[in-house]
Formats: C-alpha cells, structure tokens, sequence
C-alpha cells in the first residue's frame, strides 16, 4: 500500500512537472511573439524618426545658416541674421542651438555664432574640420553626439570638390531632438490596426533613445513597463542613437491572439499541497489502522485469556463433582463454591464486553434512579470480596451513610467492579485495597484505591481509551482486555458524571486513587 502511495505521489510530481513546463513553453512563445511585434513597431519608429529628426530638424537647421547668408556669400555669420533665417523657415529648434559654424576649405578659415561654451565650440569646428579631411566627398548632414555632456555636433559639406569647400553646422542641446522624436513615436501608429485594436503607442509601448555615450535623449513616459523589450540603432545620420522599445505589462495580451497564458504554477502547487496532504493522511489512516489492528488483536488476546480461565476452573471443578473425585462434602461444597465464583467472573467480562460494544454504538439503555450510593457499593463489595479473597487481597470499606445520587444502578455496579477487579488485577499479591463513598463538593464519590505501582501522570487521561494498556503491564500475567476502564468513563459520563485517577493517598505506600462522581439526587431536583 505504502508503495502504492509512493508511485502515486511521484506520478502526481510528474504530472505537475509537465503541467509547469507546457505552461513555461507556452509563455516563452507568446513573449517571443511580442518581441517580434515589438521589434516591427520599433523598425517603424526608427523610420519615422529619421523623417522627423534628419529632414524637419537637422536639414531645416542646415538651410537656415546657408539661407541667412546666401549660397556664397561671404562675410561673417551673425546669430540674429540666423534667427530671422530660422523664423523665417519656422524653424523651432533655434532656441536650442547653442553654437552656429561656417568653416572655408582650404583656407580653413572659421566663422562661428552663438553662446557655446568656447570648449564646445572648440570640440565642435575641430570635428568638422577633421571629417572633412577624412571624407571630403562626403554631402550627407552628419550627427556627432558629446561624450560630456548633452550637445550634438550636426554638420553638412555644402561645396562640392576637394579645392574648394565649406561645411556648415551646428551644436544642438540633445532637447532640441525630443519634438521630432515625439512626433515619430505619437502621429503614426507603429503596429497595424489588426493588432492594437485602436490603442495608441503610448498604450502600447514605452520609448527611450539614447545618445551612442548613454546619455537619455527622448523618454515617452517615465512609466514602469515589463521585461519584454527590444534595441534598435537608429539611422547613421542621427548620430548612433540607440532606441529602447518596452512593452507596457497591460498591453502583452493585446498583442497575443488570445492573450499571454497564465502561469499554471499556482494551481499545480496547489495540487501538490492537497496531493501531499492527502498522501499524509492516508498514512496517517494506515498507520492509526495498524495501530487499532494491534490494540484489537491484544483485546482479542486479553479477552480470550480472562474468558479461557474461568472458563477452565468451571470445566475442571465440575469434572470433579460429576466424576465423584471428592472425599467429603467440604470438598464438593468448595468446588461448588468456585464454580459459582468463577461463573461470576465470566458473566462480568461479558457483561463488559457487551457494554463496551454498546457504548462504541451510542446504544447505552440507562434508567437513572435515586440509589443510596453506599448501599450500592457495599453489595458490589460483599459479591466481589471471594475473588479477591482467592486472590490474597483484602478489601477495606469505607463508605459514609446517606450519600443518594441520581443513577443507573447496574451501569454503576459494572463501573465499580471494573475499578476493584483492575485494584486486584495491577496491585500486588496480599495488598489492601480501599473502597469507600463519601460525599464530595457537589457530588457523591466513590473511590478505589489500590497499593500498586500507581499510573503516571503523563499517562493518566490515556488509560481511559479503548484498548489502552500502559507498556509496563503489557507483558504481565494479569494482562487485560484494555476495556474496563473505557466502558467506566463512557458509563458515568453519560450518567452525567466524571472520572479521574490520581496518585494514593495512603502514606508511605504507592498506588493508584480511582475516583467516580457521580450527581446528588438533590441537585437534580433543584436544576
């Protein structure tokens, strides 16, 4: 069985294992989906922007120097002959421009305008200068972007020939790029209609260019977004921009036929939990069903054996009388006597027998009656004192007149015998057990107490179960069934009464004080 079990609990393992890992490829491909679409989006951007930043702000910049002097023209550049150039062409960026150059080759003479920083014009002009020299041929507008700080060298070869030049330019602030890559990423939808289902790019998408030195250019929203993202270098006219293209957590399923999967992983924990909670009880249950077919099979030995000795004595005592094996009448009255005796016994262990079954059934027939508990108890004693006798033990009383309770009479015997035969049973050979009644605070008691080794106080609420035995007396000769206690809680509770066990109080001497207590009759009538 516990095999059984095991293979189970693996099989379960297994299962979940290929639950978690279908559902792990599954999100892996639907990613993998959304960084293709992603990366489509961020290839339209990238178009979009080269429109936007070479043509309506890199070359209008160009225009603007070369138109405030004419193609040719000579003299020096001045910034307010630029800025009536640039309104003129509505140009927005000329705030931005902090440096405007005209540099005349061969001569190399230099003509600059503008409030730079006299090393950033410096780093500006000689960069112009030194890519002329490199690719002289060279007619396309040029972005080179600052390692220190947020300035972009934007420069262009206007004269055709190696003899006779002159490059144009420009240092711009990188803000001077955040309109035309707005523009890019805003007016233009990057995905088709099919997909966004009339969500804009911000809806979909967070948008970061940077300069090739890191440095942050362009931002669509300081917006956290997920892990799934893509980079793409820009044109090679915008300086070696880089964009960064996240998609936004809200918008992966939208991009997905039929959405991202959800992670399996909480349910297939889940069912590994209730899996593992109920292996553990099965092997709760077989080990409790272990354990209670061992407790049976003692009940069975311990009863087989209390039955088989009474048993045995009346087969051998009335062998006797029927053969006429006695000399006298002493004897056959003694073996008469222990016939009834032994009888006696064996029509106490089937009475317990047949209680203690009638009480795992909840069919206890009790008719409580107001009994004078001494009364009781004193017949009880003077029935059981042979037995004991036969035994060695003495049996002292001590009962209190007057003590009238409320109880079934021979549910209360039983209760009573089980308590003095386990007195003889556990105590030592030639012993005095006590028996008495008295009346306690709000009920009437009736206590046994033995010389025997006593009951430990951690096993003290555990001998009252079914088939409990403490481990001492499991393989003493005067071993029991493992029911007589049982059988008495289950009687006087449901008499309405309690039991308890507690340590002698007869000094020096151990033992054990069983105490029964039972309701008065008077507090009956007065509740």
């Amino acid at each position: 069985m516990l095999a059984l079990l095991a293979l189970t609990a693996a099989l379960t393992a297994a299962l979940g294992y290929e639950a978690w890992s279908a559902g792990r490829a599954r999100a892996a491909l639907a990613a993998e989906s959304v960084r293709d679409h992603a990366y489509f989006a961020a290839t339209n951007f990238g178009f979009e922007a080269r429109g936007e930043v070479e043509f309506e702000l890199l070359d209008e910049g160009i225009e603007a120097i070369e138109s405030s002097l004419g193609r040719g023209a000579g003299g020096p550049l001045t910034l307010e002959r630029v800025r009536m150039a640039a309104r003129a062409r509505r140009w927005p960026a000329v705030d931005e421009a902090e440096l405007f150059f005209r540099i005349e080759f061969p001569a190399g003479e230099i003509s600059v305008a503008g409030d730079a920083d006299p090393l950033v014009a410096r780093w500006a002009t000689e960069e112009a200068a030194a890519y002329f020299h490199r690719h002289p041929d060279d007619h396309d507008i040029r972005t080179l972007f600052s390692s220190t700080g947020p300035h972009a060298l934007v420069q262009e070869l206007s004269h055709e020939g190696r003899a006779s030049a002159t490059v144009f330019g420009m240092v711009l602030n990188t803000d001077a790029f955040v309109p035309a890559l707005a523009r890019a990423f805003e007016e233009e939808a990057l995905l088709p209609a099919a997909l966004t289902h009339g969500l804009a790019n911000g809806q979909l998408f967070v948008a970061r260019v940077r300069s090739p030195h890191g440095h942050l250019v362009y931002e669509s929203s300081p917006d956290a977004a997920s892990d799934i993202s893509v980079e793409l270098g820009l044109a090679e006219s915008l300086g070696g921009m880089t964009l960064e293209l996240r998609v936004r957590p809200e918008a992966i399923d939208r991009l997905v036929a039929g959405g991202v999967p959800r992670s399996r992983m909480p349910f297939i924990v889940a069912l590994l939990l209730l899996t593992s909670g109920l292996l553990g009880a099965a092997v709760w249950q077989l080990r409790r069903e272990a354990a209670l077919v061992a407790l049976r099979e003692d009940f069975v030995s311990g009863v087989s054996h209390q039955l088989r000795t009474p048993l045995t004595q009346i087969r051998m005592f009335g062998e006797t009388l029927v053969l006429g094996r006695v000399r006298n009448d002493e004897e056959r009255l003694r073996a008469a006597e222990i016939i009834v005796d032994e009888a006696k016994r064996l029509a106490h262990q089937v009475d317990n027998v047949l209680m203690f079954s009638q009480g795992l059934r909840d069919a206890l027939v009790l008719n409580p009656v107001e009994t004078d508990l001494g009364v009781l108890v004193d017949g009880v004693v003077e029935g059981f004192e042979p037995l004991a006798v036969a035994q060695g033990v003495a049996v002292e009383r001590r009962v209190d007149p007057g003590v009238v309770c409320l109880t079934d009479i021979e549910s209360t015997r039983q209760a009573v015998l089980n308590l003095l035969d386990n007195a003889v049973k556990y105590g030592a050979s030639g012993q005095r057990i006590e028996v008495g009644v008295n009346r306690a605070p709000g009920a009437a008691a009736v206590w046994v107490e033995d010389a025997g080794p006593g009951v430990p106080p951690a096993e003290r609420e555990r001998i009252w179960d079914p088939y409990v035995r403490l481990d001492r007396d499991r393989a003493s000769a005067a071993g029991g069934s493992g029911i007589g206690l049982s059988v008495v809680r289950k009687v006087i509770e449901a008499l309405g009464g309690r039991v308890r066990v507690e340590e002698a109080r007869r000094a020096p001497a151990t033992g054990a004080r069983f105490v029964i207590e039972l309701p008065l009759a008077s507090q009956t009538e007065e509740a």
